[in-house]
C-alpha cells in the first residue's frame, strides 16, 4: 500500500467535522421546513452552506492552505510570546 503524503482527515479535522455536523443535522430533519425552528435554516440555505464548506476544504487541500487548527495554533503561539 502506498504511503500517505498528507493525512487530510487529521490535518483538516475541524473542517471535516463541520461538514459531518451539517450532514448530521440534515439527516435528522433539522431544517426550517420541517422543524419550524428558525435556527435550523431553510433547506436551500443549509445546502448552500454545505457546498461552500466542501469547496473551501477542497481549495485548502489543493493549494496547501492551512487548516483552521493551524491558524488557531499560530494565533495562540503568537499570544504566548
Amino acid at each position: 500500500m502506498p504511503e500517505k503524503k498528507i493525512d487530510i482527515t487529521q490535518k483538516y479535522n475541524r473542517e471535516i467535522l463541520e461538514i459531518k455536523n451539517k450532514l448530521n443535522q440534515l439527516e435528522q430533519g433539522r431544517i426550517y421546513e420541517l422543524s419550524r425552528a428558525q435556527m435550523d435554516g431553510y433547506l436551500a440555505t443549509n445546502i448552500g452552506q454545505l457546498k461552500r464548506m466542501i469547496a473551501e476544504l477542497i481549495y485548502k487541500v489543493e493549494y496547501g492552505e492551512e487548516s483552521i487548527e493551524d491558524n488557531l495554533r499560530d494565533i495562540f503561539d503568537k499570544k504566548s510570546i
